[in-house]
């Protein structure tokens, strides 16, 4: 038999097996899968792989048993495959949002800032100067009476007053703030 009769009666077997074992495995990849697609690929790659290492078919004894182990095999590395890249991808999904929420929490920070600042400037000249006394240079209660030259009544009076402002002022801020925040992130999620 001449080097060409043998080529074309190999390929003749290739496209016997092929036709006889294509569908049958393609539905067994599925069964594992549930991808199409990606059965029909894993089952072309492995009778490409039959083919490329032909010469080996010898050491084969069940050529059915033989496709099929290696259709279940190649299942389940894709599916190991993809268990590790969706926990990589999740992983730097979680890393993206900690990092988006940093940099929001950042410019939330300051302007949360600007907002307190700004609140404090609304605050009457003798109400401001007691709070920043005591909130911003530590000053107690009996100190800021002294160096006012008002009680100590008073000044418990304007930092009640200076606190019931800034509450009232960036209360709805806040919400607002928060409420955007949570529609962001769960947004993110979907």
């Amino acid at each position: 038999m001449s080097q060409s009769d043998n080529n074309k009666e190999t390929e003749q077997i290739f496209a016997d097996i092929y036709s006889k074992h294509y569908s049958e495995l393609c539905i067994y990849a599925m069964r594992f899968l549930k991808d199409e697609d990606e059965a029909e690929e894993i089952v072309q790659e492995i009778i490409f792989k039959l083919w490329e290492q032909r010469e080996q078919l010898e050491a084969v004894n069940s050529l059915r048993s033989y496709l099929y182990r290696s259709v279940h095999n190649r299942c389940l590395n894709y599916i190991k495959h993809q268990l590790h890249k969706d926990r990589y991808s999740d992983k730097a999904f979680i890393e993206m949002k900690k990092l988006e929420l940093e940099s929001a929490e950042d410019y939330n920070n300051k302007e949360l800032e600007e907002k307190v600042h700004s609140a404090i400037s609304e605050l009457p000249d003798r109400c401001k100067e007691v709070f920043q006394l005591s909130r911003f240079e530590g000053k107690k209660n009996k100190e800021i009476s002294e160096h006012l030259g008002i009680s100590v009544k008073a000044v418990e009076a304007n930092i009640t007053r200076a606190l019931s402002a800034l509450r009232e002022s960036l209360d709805k801020y806040l919400k607002v703030e928060l409420i955007v925040l949570l529609a962001v992130f769960f947004r993110n999620l979907m």
